[in-house]
């Protein structure tokens, strides 16, 4: 019963090491731990940025049915000072998408906003090289957008080397990260 429940999960972690920005702080250091299957992802980073340490947390589950999705999210990103509870339904075709999501405001995850949504994403695979890219967008007053990448390797079997790229402009912040990391698929 438990291979059942653990077949098709990726366990993944990545750990970066800077020299902080702002002497005579001590270094910068971020790990990251997660875990995904299908259309469901955990994430939580431990970091420590200019002495300061801070949590950041995101999940998300998407369910996809014919020309539709809904994507309940939360988001906490202590680092950056964004947190929001965000769940999209969407109208897909050919990689685009286009709905209307509902987003916690700044620092009240009980009040709420609506705006129209849109993206696209493409997923490619060729040979040992797989491609994830992902693009989205929310009009209300401003644009707020969250673009991503993935580009990962198989090493063997069941590991793949992976770069990531995540480019955000939510709630006014502009941030992005990038990393190298393992998935090892169980």
């Amino acid at each position: 019963m438990l291979d059942s429940l653990l077949a098709g999960v990726v366990l993944f972690t990545s750990f970066a090491m800077r020299t902080s920005n702002v002497q005579p702080n001590p270094d910068d250091y971020e790990f990251s731990l997660g875990i995904k299957k299908g259309h469901w992802f955990l994430n939580t980073q431990w970091e420590r940025e200019l002495g300061s340490y801070f949590t950041d947390t995101h999940f998300w589950y998407q369910y996809e049915g014919h020309r539709f999705y809904f994507k309940p999210e939360y988001l906490d990103k202590e680092s950056k000072s964004v947190s929001y509870a965000k769940l999209d339904s969407r109208l897909t075709r050919a990689g685009f998408s286009l709905g209307i999501t509902t987003r916690s405001l700044e620092d009240n995850l009980y009040k709420y906003e609506n705006f129209i949504s849109g993206g696209y994403v493409i997923e490619k695979m060729y040979e040992k090289l797989k491609l994830d890219f992902s693009m989205d967008g929310y009009y209300t007053e401003v644009f707020d957008y969250e673009t991503k990448f993935n580009i990962g390797y198989k090493l063997i079997e069941k590991v793949w080397l992976y770069q990531l790229g995540e480019f955000y402009f939510v709630q006014g912040e502009h941030f992005y990260k990038a990393k190298v990391g393992i998935e090892i698929k169980l």
